[in-house]
């Protein structure tokens, strides 16, 4: 696919009728079902389209020469002039050579908001590609089901990987912090542990334009046992600036945050399962995006007892919790109610306990992708869902 096909963010919208039908059968349909799309989000074609609208019966070969082999599509059709009818064989057809598509009744009144659903997780995933991760470190070596081929990220979500030395952070060099940084942990009791923090930040912010980074993963218990000064705050900072930034050098979870960032414009709290049973599930980490915090404090990292980190207060009533596996061929996505925050100073320091579906239970006692899970605030299993469609990427909930 060349760059040229990701140029117009907008939906490609083809009419489907029988060939001799008039052009007000095309005009009528464009005035009863432009309501169904945001006139910016979508256009109307006659070649490449992603969505394939059903007018009339008779219409079947035009939809099945219009299609590509492994592409997701949209079918929508109505109760009207056999397009129902059309859709069907045409969704037949496509099972039987390996076209994945969704079909939609166009009179649906929820059928408008799934449409819109899809479009962001359309456009997300189309800018994963040509997207740069740098991997400062090795990923830590306890991440045993965790690793992903580069080729795979590539090949998968058109991201690069980059590998980074931690000698190439000249900590030494850096004799100034950001006031942006300093403010928003200006609760720290020990400001010359803060500015230890910050020259972290500022280190791992300067890569970004230096090797024209969108995500980083940081192999961060090097650091902290050879300096006592962990990357915390860092981490928690460069994930509110809007840079999807896992600890541990966890790319498979820095491939779902980048997909979160891109397909919900949200980055998610990379967490560690720290307890499942009875229905429930403990999630704990020390550090998490601050935005999505509705208060927190500075307090010691848990493992070691060193430097900063962030304990905080989730947002919301609700978390959407999801990871890819380290093939990238599946993606764990679930829908969780919050029942707790917990305080235990036996856990990382930002905690959450949520109450599971029994079918995710069951994912996280017999099948788990692997510890570390991505939260966020919210109902996001939809568009994460339908961004797994098009990435050709089996959902398990």
């Amino acid at each position: 696919m060349s760059s040229n096909d990701f140029i117009k963010d907008r939906l490609r919208v083809k009419l489907l009728a029988f060939p001799a039908a008039e052009l007000s059968v095309f005009d009528k349909a464009k005035k009863k079902y432009m309501g169904l799309f945001n006139p910016e989000e979508m256009e109307f074609v006659n070649d490449r389209p992603d969505v394939l609208m059903f007018l009339t019966g008779g219409s079947e070969h035009l939809a099945i020469e219009s299609v590509q082999e492994f592409r997701f599509y949209l079918l929508l059709a109505s109760r009207d002039a056999n397009s129902w009818a059309a859709a069907t064989e045409v969704k037949a057809w496509m099972i039987q050579h390996n076209i994945r598509s969704v079909m939609l009744d166009a009179d649906n009144p929820t059928t408008a908001e799934y449409l819109s659903e899809y479009y962001h997780a359309f456009v997300g995933v189309r800018k994963l590609h040509g997207q740069r991760l740098g991997v400062v470190g090795s990923s830590s070596p306890w991440l045993v089901a965790s690793s992903v081929n580069p080729y795979l990220l590539q090949s998968k979500l058109g991201v690069e990987q980059v590998d980074i030395s931690w000698d190439d952070i000249v900590f030494d060099e850096i004799s100034q912090v950001s006031p942006d940084f300093t403010s928003l942990f200006g609760m720290a009791e020990n400001r010359q542990e803060l500015i230890e923090s910050g020259k972290i930040y500022e280190g791992l912010a300067s890569l970004i334009p230096f090797y024209r980074l969108n995500a980083l993963a940081v192999e961060c218990f090097p650091l902290v046992n050879k300096t006592g000064h962990t990357a915390c705050l860092a981490l928690a900072k460069l994930n509110y600036d809007g840079i999807p930034t896992a600890c541990e050098a966890d790319i498979c979870s820095t491939a779902a945050m980048m997909l979160s960032s891109e397909v919900c414009n949200a980055i998610p709290w990379m967490a560690n399962i720290a307890h499942v049973g009875n229905g429930k599930a403990i999630l704990a980490h020390c550090t998490a995006p601050v935005n999505h915090l509705t208060s927190f404090k500075l307090d010691t990292h848990f493992e070691t007892g060193k430097g900063y980190a962030v304990s905080g207060q989730l947002k919301g009533d609700e978390v959407t919790i999801f990871r890819f596996d380290s093939t990238l061929n599946h993606i764990f996505v679930t829908l969780a109610k919050v029942i707790d925050k917990p305080k235990s100073r036996n856990a990382c320091r930002t905690q959450l306990e949520v109450e599971l579906s029994s079918s995710a239970s069951k994912y996280f006692t017999e099948n788990p992708f692997g510890n570390h899970h991505m939260v966020l605030p919210g109902n996001w299993v939809q568009r994460l869902s339908l961004a797994a469609e098009l990435l050709n990427v089996g959902v398990v909930s």
